[in-house]
């Protein structure tokens, strides 16, 4: 397929990059990734790449992500460092000799098999696989800041127990049992180096969670990355882990980060602090922070002047003892101190702040009325010592991923340990049980019940935190700016111009076309649906910890509101691609609102919406009242065809092993074929069945990005050998019953089996299917017979019946829909 709606790519002699979000960031601590598309032959894996920013040279860390058939780079994955001092306003990469950072990465094994990673000044270390502790020890300039970091689950064997719903009848002094809850720890079995400065560390970490004794099986297994960049004091942390337990009896109660932190400073020169979600107003972000110290000496019956009050408030070391006054010095010891504390964000819409004395369990809580209640808390906070210094936190997305909390424990004693709660255990417990005991079926509701039964197995999901180390308790201000910072995490990009000239992902799209008044109208109802989904996340709340991402399906005109209880209408999980969808809208228009909403929603339908592991590996849920939903699994919900904008603009690692989990559908499409509810099974010995589209399009899309990233031509082998099958057929597109076709897991081959005519073709082309053909023809150049069926699919599905029966000998209806 030659003809597209742009010329062919050119090789650009350098690419101009700029801040998703405009103006530079406040900062850019564990510096940025992004990826860049290059025309077939204009680089090989042997070509550097430099980068220069708007004050200078950049140092840059390259690497290839996707290849063109010639084996030239398709697509690079770069990476700069934490100092933005010459990035400004935004980067130029070209083909060149790349800058050495000042303060280089090094990732290093030792010869027990531990691994450290290191900017020189900023240390992490990883003890060998095989225990509990995560991260060993965390330091700076040679200060060992956090340790001991593991990862925290809490299982409880029943659902929370419901103390309001005890029968009427029941006597008086009627015991309600609780359930019992299990904790475990993350136990990780292997650990590898994926990348090694100089720019840009990665580990990555992998196993499951244990009691490491009697009680639960390990299960729950994860992934855990860890990135450093050049020059950085923080570490970026992302952990995704999958479920794979029994849903009657598998309840998780808390899942999140848990590490240690010395503390040295005497207690009124000790510091928790809290941060607000940044607000913009007239005079710009201003988020704002909750801060105390250990032991307050301020709103005392005896005054400790400005010299003390003073720097306690902004975190700085007080003046020594000596000389306070001594009303208040010779009380010290009769002062509380305030040693565990807790952020709580049960809801996107509600945060309280509590805190309590040292006494432990045997005191209460004290709830930290004014400013420590609001709305949203940004995840961000601290804790530390004046001179001993400390650990900010931040856990991203905090709000919108509720139930979370932050907690600190111990900070009046030699050592706090903080747990980020991606999951909340003062929420109740996650049940992952369907909605209903019984099926609803197809006539009145859409929801496609039994054979097989709702299951949440192989689902996943992933958080993100990044810890900070300071040598004294920072200022209110850059705990202000790291919470702009992670609410809005820096990403380069480039224009939609360029974008567009290098025709991606099909290139059948141009920039929006103001030239007349229709095309204005056009793009106006475009730019109007995207601003009216971007605000119905925050109007209707879309937001929790399996929900951040998704939107709603269909709406209710009588209740005004969407159908959330309706089956097969509640969410959309990516029906009709909504996600490439605002993918490909960013790539026309650059809008940043629109880059974040496709970044949460991929985020989600890559890792909630889609089976990873278990009976249903490879496929996904369609659109329903739970995310895994009915007895619907589909390729087409985990199709790789979707995930390839993310993965390609970020160089997401994550979702790149979510896509390779995606080509185990081809054996699993074997056992849950779309259509077993509609035909007879196929016989024993094979084949199977699926649709040419949206089954059979969404596995070749698995193979064609799994070609691409890996120059493997077995992937491509498999394409052509459907392409090959489908042009053979007399129908060609057209063939089969809703173009239901045999299928061959083992050798990719498509079988006729008749029924051409006799249902809806509508979703041939739909979900991503269109786009991938046509890329895919632009790359595979030698397999005319297909192009010349792809052509005829596209003339005929609106044809007249005269001009089917000429091409066919036969007219049929193509479907319940008109597609341009």
């Amino acid at each position: 397929m030659s003809k597209q709606l742009n010329p062919e790519p050119r090789a650009p002699e350098a690419i101009e990059l700029h801040w998703l979000d405009g103006a530079p960031p406040n900062g850019l601590s564990t510096g940025t990734a992004f990826g860049l598309p290059w025309p077939r032959g204009a680089a090989d894996r042997t070509t550097p790449f430099a980068a220069t920013g708007k004050n200078g040279t950049v140092p840059i860390q390259t690497w290839p992500m996707a290849y063109w058939p010639d084996g030239s780079l398709k697509w690079t994955g770069h990476a700069v460092g934490s100092d933005l001092s010459n990035v400004g306003t935004g980067l130029t990469v070209a083909p060149g000799t790349p800058n050495e950072p000042t303060a280089p990465v090094s990732v290093t094994t030792g010869d027990d098999g531990a691994v450290t990673m290191s900017t020189g000044g900023f240390s992490v270390g990883f003890p060998p696989a095989g225990g509990t502790t995560i991260i060993s020890s965390l330091g700076l300039s040679g200060s060992q800041l956090a340790q001991n970091a593991q990862l925290v689950a809490h299982v409880q064997n029943a659902p929370d127990a419901d103390f309001s719903a005890a029968s009427p009848s029941a006597a008086n002094g009627t015991i309600v049992q609780p359930a019992s809850i299990q904790r475990m720890l993350g136990r990780f079995e292997n650990i590898a180096i994926e990348q090694s400065g100089p720019v840009r560390g990665v580990v990555k970490i992998t196993g499951k969670y244990t009691t490491g004794g009697e009680g639960h099986a390990d299960f729950l297994p994860f992934t855990i990355r860890f990135y450093l960049a050049a020059g950085a004091t923080a570490l970026r942390v992302v952990h995704f882990f999958i479920y794979d337990g029994d849903q009657q009896k598998d309840f998780i109660k808390g899942l999140g980060f848990q590490f240690s932190t010395p503390m040295s400073d005497l207690f009124h020169d000790r510091h928790v602090r809290f941060v607000n979600t940044p607000s913009t107003s007239s005079t710009g972000v201003n988020p704002g922070v909750w801060g105390e110290a250990i032991r307050v000496v301020s709103g005392l019956r005896r005054d400790a002047t400005a010299a003390v009050l003073g720097p306690q408030f902004d975190g700085q070391a007080t003046p020594a003892i000596s000389t306070w006054p001594t009303n208040v010095s010779s009380g010290l010891d009769a002062l509380p101190i305030w040693s565990d504390y807790s952020l709580d964000q049960l809801s996107s819409e509600h945060f309280h702040i509590s805190k309590r004395a040292d006494k432990g369990g045997a005191a209460a809580w004290l709830p930290a009325t004014g400013q420590g209640t609001g709305q949203r808390a940004a995840g961000v906070g601290y804790v530390g010592g004046a001179r001993g210094g400390g650990v900010a936190f931040a856990l991203t997305d905090f709000w919108q991923g509720a139930p979370r909390s932050l907690d600190i424990r111990g900070a009046g004693t030699d050592v706090a340990t903080t747990t980020l709660w991606a999951y909340s255990p003062k929420a109740p417990a996650m049940d992952m049980r369907h909605y209903d005991t019984v099926a609803h079926g197809l006539d009145l509701t859409y929801e496609d019940v039994g054979n097989p039964d709702p299951n949440p197995i192989g689902i996943g999901r992933s958080y993100e935190l990044t810890l900070h180390l300071f040598g004294t308790t920072p200022s209110r201000q850059t705990l202000a700016d790291l919470a702009v910072q992670h609410t809005k995490v820096p990403q380069l990009v480039s224009t939609p111009e360029f974008y567009a000239s290098q025709n991606l992902f099909g290139g059948r799209w141009n920039v929006p076309n103001l030239s007349n008044a229709d095309a204005a109208t056009i793009e106006k109802r475009k730019s109007d649906l995207l601003d009216f989904y971007i605000a119905e996340v925050d109007q209707r709340q879309f937001y929790g910890f399996w929900n951040y991402g998704d939107v709603m399906h269909t709406y209710d005109q009588t209740r005004h509101n969407w159908r959330y209880d309706v089956g097969g209408y509640a969410w959309d999980n990516g029906e009709l691609s909504t996600d490439l969808w605002l993918w490909m809208s960013f790539l026309r228009t650059g809008r940043a609102d629109v880059f974040r909403m496709a970044h949460a929603m991929t985020r989600h339908l890559s890792e909630v919406d889609f089976h990873h592991t278990g009976t249903f590996a490879g496929l996904g849920g369609r659109h329903n009242v739970s995310h895994w939903g009915d007895g619907a699994k589909e390729a087409r919900v985990a199709a790789s065809t979707l995930k390839r904008p993310f993965y390609y603009l970020t160089t997401d690692e994550l979702v790149g092993d979510l896509m390779d989990n995606s080509l185990q559908a081809d054996q699993t499409i074997m056992t849950w074929e779309p259509l077993r509810k509609v035909f007879p099974p196929p016989p024993p010995e094979g084949p199977g069945r699926l649709r040419i589209g949206p089954d059979w399009t969404a596995l070749a899309g698995n193979w064609f990005t799994k070609w691409e990233r890996t120059n493997d031509t077995k992937w491509r082998d498999r394409i052509t050998t459907g392409m090959r099958d489908i042009a053979g057929f007399k129908y060609g597109l057209f063939t089969g019953n809703g173009a239901a076709v045999g299928w061959n897991a083992d050798t990719a081959h498509l079988v006729d089996e008749g029924g051409e005519g006799q249902g809806s073709y509508h979703l041939t082309m739909i979900f991503g299917g269109g786009e991938f053909l046509m890329e895919a023809m632009d790359v595979i150049t030698d397999e005319p017979e297909f192009d010349a069926a792809w052509i005829d699919f596209c003339r005929l599905y609106n044809g007249s019946n005269a001009e089917k029966i000429e091409r066919y000998g036969k007219s049929f209806g193509s479907g319940g829909f008109n597609n341009v």
